[in-house]
């Protein structure tokens, strides 16, 4: 059996032709994605402040005021931990200095802060880091 290499070169770019048309008409012609229903969001719960209440009952100034742990720096009494105190900018505090009216920063823990109002300590819970899914730099939540 004798091949003719023109007519099977012209055929084989027929095919290739009609393969490319195929898959670029399927493209081309795909129906349009529906668009996704918009997503429920629920209101956020009413919070009610019962700081004054509560010192009416003898708790403490630390209960009074929120302090949310920005970084922490544990290096016993040298320790520093970046705070937000009742929702203004982080700021960083040594142990030792006032937080608030009454209220000074006790010690720095590897996971904590303790904070010290009228003799009473109040330990403050450092956020859990979120489990790493790859080496490298990891973005902080924020």
């Amino acid at each position: 059996m004798h091949f003719n290499f023109i007519t099977l070169a012209r055929r084989g770019a027929m095919l290739a032709c009609a393969a490319g048309l195929g898959v670029w008409g399927a493209l081309l012609l795909a129906p349009k994605p529906q668009a996704l229903p918009p997503g429920l969001t629920a209101p956020p719960p009413a919070r009610s402040d019962i700081a004054p209440l509560a010192q009416w009952f003898g708790a403490s100034a630390s209960s009074a005021i929120k302090v949310v742990i920005v970084g922490l720096i544990s290096a016993g009494e040298r320790g520093t931990a970046v705070l937000r105190v009742d929702g203004q900018a982080p700021q960083a505090y040594r142990v030792g200095q006032p937080l608030a009216q009454g209220v000074t920063l006790a010690g720095v823990e590897a996971d904590a802060v303790v904070l010290s109002a009228d003799g009473a300590t109040q330990r403050v819970q450092a956020p859990a880091a979120p489990a790493l899914s790859s080496p490298g730099f990891v973005p902080v939540p924020r």
